[in-house]
């Protein structure tokens, strides 16, 4: 059995408005493994970026807080952790790959500045001239070509798939044990998204990291992920291992979106079918429904599904595999 490296447990995150008290993340669970990746999946605004950046103690507070629940690293709990302690494991032990990386890098700084700049910060023992060989190193890690040119150039001066892989490199320069990856490939063509996630693969097999793939694209989790917890109004409704979950969903809503993803023929490349699309939308978190928060927009809700028993909640039906559903499909 690998080992766990992390641990998320009944997590809680709330946000205070001028219209009152919100749950963004309300009873989220996962564990993250060395060497293995979770997917976790939903639309925006499922919680899913939230719930990254809880685990990283990045949750503005105020208004954000963790009302309750566990983060757990190698047996250190992180919730309420000093600052400067926290500073110590962010970016060294557990390091994130931000969505749009043009946001993310100091455009008045070099490339070598800012992997230099998380050296020093977490690898003092290293000198100006050891941290400049090794941010050259990264570069090429990571599959920049002309490293020794590249740590001399602005973030400007690179295109949108070397940029990221630039934060990639940044993310792994102190070799982290946990790698949260939040949507790293949105932004980036198809065949550099391939790079990119080809890329993770291989330096998670190099390095042994456990990985948190937040995503909303099926098609990258069932190519990189291990396990799977797929999200809705923050919580949790379905969680297996990632051949389980794609052969058998038990979640109408996990059904829907895997019935979004085009699928071809492979002789003819012709489209198999017409894509089926989830009706509604997401309900606000204000206005949350009575029972399952999915209710308005599914094909198989009944009475029960309206609150009168109360709430789903996450079951296990067999094999490790989990589900928030009065009516699983199977």
């Amino acid at each position: 059995m690998a080992e766990k490296v992390l641990e998320v447990k009944d997590l809680v995150v709330e946000f205070k408005t001028d219209r009152g008290t919100v749950k963004a993340v309300n009873g989220v669970n996962f564990d993250v493994y060395k060497g293995k990746t979770v997917g976790v999946v939903g639309e925006s605004g499922s919680g899913k970026s939230v719930t990254a950046l809880a685990i990283m103690g990045l949750i503005p507070n105020p208004p954000g807080r963790i009302a309750g629940g566990e983060i757990n690293f190698k047996g250190k709990s992180l919730v309420n952790i000093a600052g400067e302690e926290m500073r110590k494991i962010r970016g060294n032990k557990i390091a994130m790959i931000f969505q749009e990386p043009m946001t993310s890098l100091n455009p008045v700084f070099t490339i070598g500045d800012q992997i230099e700049e998380v050296l020093e910060l977490h690898q003092p023992n290293l000198d100006n001239k050891a941290r400049a060989a090794k941010a050259v190193d990264m570069l090429r890690l990571v599959g920049i070509p002309s490293p020794e040119k590249r740590v001399h150039e602005y973030p400007h001066q690179l295109s949108g798939g070397m940029r990221q892989r630039v934060m990639i490199a940044i993310a792994l320069s102190c070799e982290p044990d946990v790698l949260i990856a939040d949507e790293p490939t949105t932004a980036l063509d198809v065949t550099i998204q391939a790079q990119i996630l080809e890329l993770m693969k291989k330096l998670q097999k190099e390095l042994g990291m456990g990985i948190i793939l937040i995503t909303h694209d099926l098609g990258v989790v069932a190519e990189t992920c291990d396990d799977v917890a797929v999200m809705y109004c923050g919580q949790i409704v379905e969680r297996a291992d990632v051949k389980t979950l794609f052969n058998h969903p038990q979640h109408p809503y996990t059904k829907g979106l895997m019935e979004s993803i085009p699928s071809f023929d492979s002789t003819t490349g012709v489209k198999k079918e017409r894509l089926q699309t989830i009706e509604g939308m997401v309900p606000s978190l204000f206005e949350l429904p009575s029972g399952c928060n999915f209710q308005d927009r599914c094909k198989h809700a009944t009475e029960v599904c309206k609150g009168i028993q109360g709430e789903p909640h996450l079951r296990d039906i067999g094999a490790g595999h989990q589900v928030s559903c009065f009516h699983p499909l199977n």
